[in-house]
């Protein structure tokens, strides 16, 4: 789902037989308890204040069946995108259910573009501390 139906029309078009729909995060054209698990990647991020991803989480607690999950791909670090802010763990967890696994990802962007091989983004994937972005997993509450 993506609210810009110029990107939900490409979506389409790449995924042929896949169900993509125009719809807004904080009115979902879905059913209660929907989906056993949602997928969420860099989305909150976009959301805005506080207020708005509380709703949207709302919003996707409501879609999601009991015993269901939300799998929440996040930067960890500030972005140097002024029009994102940074979402915690601990705000998904209040709104949502509580984390249930997870772990940093995705190594440093400006660095990963300038190594020569995959085999030398592992390594430096390695560090901790030069990964940007986390997946967490939520149950819902």
């Amino acid at each position: 789902m993506d609210r810009d139906p110029t990107r939900v029309t490409a979506a389409a078009a790449r995924a042929p037989g896949a169900a993509v729909t125009a719809g807004d995060l904080l009115a979902l054209p879905y059913a209660d308890a929907a989906f056993d698990v949602v997928l969420l990647m860099t989305v909150l991020s976009s959301v805005g204040p506080a207020e708005r991803v509380r709703a949207a989480l709302g919003e996707l607690r409501r879609a999601t069946a009991p015993g269901g999950v939300a799998i929440v791909f996040e930067p960890r670090v500030p972005t140097p995108n002024r029009t994102t802010r940074l979402i915690r763990t601990r705000e998904v967890a209040a709104a949502y259910g509580p984390r249930t696994g997870g772990r940093s990802v995705t190594l440093l962007p400006p660095l990963a573009r300038r190594l020569p091989s995959a085999e030398a983004y592992a390594r430096w994937a390695r560090l901790p501390l030069l990964r940007t972005h986390r997946v967490t997993r939520h149950a819902r509450g």
